[in-house]
């Protein structure tokens, strides 16, 4: 119970605050001048640290569960073996999840680069036809 009840709260509170500052934005859009350019390069930021923002949540979220089964005396035994297993695999694989969402655009990139290619090359066969 008290693990759905925080987790829920921080779900809760990670989600607001991306629809307000999504709406924030919305609002802001119709006042800037170049559209495309910078208003990419804001989203695409605002994007990264999100992801940052849900990797560390993620890493920082057993911890806090932890403090609030701790003050809440909680004795069950499978609670302190879930919220350890969950510290012991998250927290070592903070870097990961960092360098995931710093090559992120990169690979999506790539990716894009991969699908016009495709899209060239069945282009070209069907001319050839």
């Amino acid at each position: 119970c008290i693990l759905f009840f925080s987790c829920s709260i921080i779900i809760y509170a990670c989600v607001r605050l991306f629809l307000v500052a999504r709406k924030s934005d919305e609002s802001v859009r119709a006042y800037r001048r170049s559209v495309g350019g910078n208003y990419a390069t804001s989203n695409r930021v605002a994007v990264s640290g999100l992801l940052y923002s849900g990797g560390n949540l993620l890493v920082v979220l057993p911890v806090i569960i932890f403090l609030i089964g701790s003050f809440a005396k909680v004795e069950a035994a499978f609670f302190y073996t879930y919220i350890y297993l969950h510290m012991a695999i998250f927290m070592p694989l903070q870097g990961f999840l960092n360098a995931l969402v710093y090559f992120r655009p990169k690979y999506l990139e790539y990716k894009n680069e991969k699908r016009r290619e495709k899209a060239a090359r069945v282009a070209n066969l069907a001319a050839n036809r």
